[in-house]
């Protein structure tokens, strides 16, 4: 099964498989957003999912607890750390 991410800031909208991480779609499609420790610490990946949130695995201690310290809501995730099960719209943050 595939699933469809719509990069909003840049209007890309690209299939990958059900299960992918969200930084392999990224880099794949040469999306714009900035990757720094690709092990969800630095927050340089920050995104706002704006559409399919509970498509979005969830997230594991490392990410909830940075972006808990960042006082983030929960439909901002980071990238580096999202697996895609469905249909998603990202806005890229930073941090």
């Amino acid at each position: 099964m595939s699933v469809k991410v719509h990069f909003l800031l840049e209007d890309l909208l690209v299939e990958a498989p059900a299960g992918t991480p969200l930084q392999r779609i990224a880099d794949a499609a040469g999306a714009d957003i900035t990757f720094g420790c690709r092990t969800g610490s630095c927050g340089t990946c920050r995104v706002r999912v704006t559409e399919g949130l509970g498509h979005c695995g969830e997230p594991g201690p490392e990410e909830r607890d940075f972006l808990a310290g960042l006082g983030a809501p929960p439909d901002q995730r980071l990238a580096c750390q999202v697996v895609v099960q469905g249909d998603v719209a990202i806005e890229y943050l930073g941090l």
